[in-house]
C-alpha cells in the first residue's frame, strides 16, 4: 500500500493577525478581538466561518500508515509562538513519508488554512501541498462520497456511527475558541486526534467497499490501528474504543 496520512486540524481566530489587519487597539482583550471578527463574518456571510488567513492552527493530528505499520501523530501549539515549530515538524513528516493525504473535508478548511499559514510563517511545503501537485496527492473523502456537492456533505461523526465506527460531532469555531480561552487546549487536541482516527477508519472502509483493499488487508489495517489506540495511556480513548462496533458487525 502507498503510505497514507489521514489528518485533521483545529483552529482558532488569529488574534494578532486580526489586530494588525483591522488596526485594533492593543488594549482590546483577546475575547473582544475574536468576537469582533466573528460578528463581522456573521454580518457578511451569515456564518461563523472565518476567512482562511485569519485562522491560527492550535492542533494537528494524523494516522500515518506506512510499510505495514500504523502510527498516531499529534501536535499541540498552546501559544502562538509554538505554531510555526508545530507545523514545520508536521510538514517535515509529510515530506519524509511521501504519504498521500487523506481528510474528511480538507479542501474546504484544512488544506487552505495550511497553505495560508505556511506562506505567512515562511514554511517550505512538501510536494503533496505544492501548486501543480498530482490529483491523488490529497483525497477529501466527503467530496468523493457527496459527488462533489460540498453543501450536501455528511458530517464525519454521523457517517462513522452509521458504519459502526466511533464518531463525534465536529466542534464549530466559537466552541473551539471557547475551549481554548478556558485553558482546555488539551481537549481540542484530544478531539482532533479522535477525528483523524475516525476519518482513517472511514477511508479504509471506503477503499474496501470499492475493492481497492482486500477484506484481509482491510481487517489488518483496522486491527493495527486498534492495537495502537489500545496502547495509548490517555483515558479519552477508552470511550472511543467502546463505540467501535464494526469489528463485531463483520464477525472479526
Amino acid at each position: 500500500m502507498r503510505p497514507t496520512l489521514s489528518f485533521h486540524l483545529q483552529t482558532i481566530p488569529n488574534v494578532p493577525a486580526i489586530r494588525q489587519l483591522y488596526e485594533l487597539d492593543g488594549e482590546i482583550g483577546e475575547a473582544d478581538v475574536a468576537d469582533f471578527v466573528l460578528q463581522r463574518c456573521r454580518a457578511q456571510s451569515g456564518t461563523d466561518f472565518i476567512p482562511f488567513h485569519l485562522h491560527r492552527v492550535v492542533a494537528i493530528a494524523g494516522v500515518l500508515q506506512q510499510d505495514g505499520h500504523t502510527r498516531l501523530v499529534q501536535r499541540l501549539a498552546v501559544d502562538a509562538g509554538d505554531e510555526a515549530a508545530m507545523l514545520a515538524d508536521w510538514l517535515a513528516l509529510l515530506r519524509d513519508s511521501r504519504a498521500q493525504l487523506i481528510s474528511w473535508d480538507g479542501s474546504r478548511l484544512d488544506l487552505p488554512v495550511l497553505l495560508h499559514r505556511a506562506l505567512a510563517l515562511g514554511l517550505q511545503l512538501p510536494e503533496q501541498l505544492r501548486a501543480g501537485r498530482t490529483p491523488d496527492a490529497h483525497c477529501a473523502l466527503s467530496e468523493i462520497l457527496s459527488g462533489g456537492h460540498a453543501e450536501l456533505a455528511t458530517p464525519l461523526g454521523e457517517l462513522a456511527r452509521l458504519c459502526g465506527l466511533p464518531g463525534e460531532a465536529e466542534l464549530n469555531g466559537p466552541r473551539r475558541w471557547e475551549l481554548y480561552r478556558a485553558g482546555n487546549a488539551d481537549a481540542l487536541a484530544e478531539h482532533n486526534v479522535r477525528q483523524a482516527a475516525s476519518c482513517h477508519l472511514l477511508w479504509l472502509r471506503q477503499q474496501w467497499v470499492e475493492g481497492a483493499l482486500t477484506p484481509a488487508t482491510h481487517q489488518a489495517c483496522r486491527q493495527s490501528l486498534r492495537a495502537v489506540i489500545a496502547a495509548q495511556p490517555e483515558p479519552h480513548w477508552r470511550g472511543w474504543l467502546a463505540e467501535w462496533r464494526e469489528e463485531a458487525a463483520q464477525g472479526d
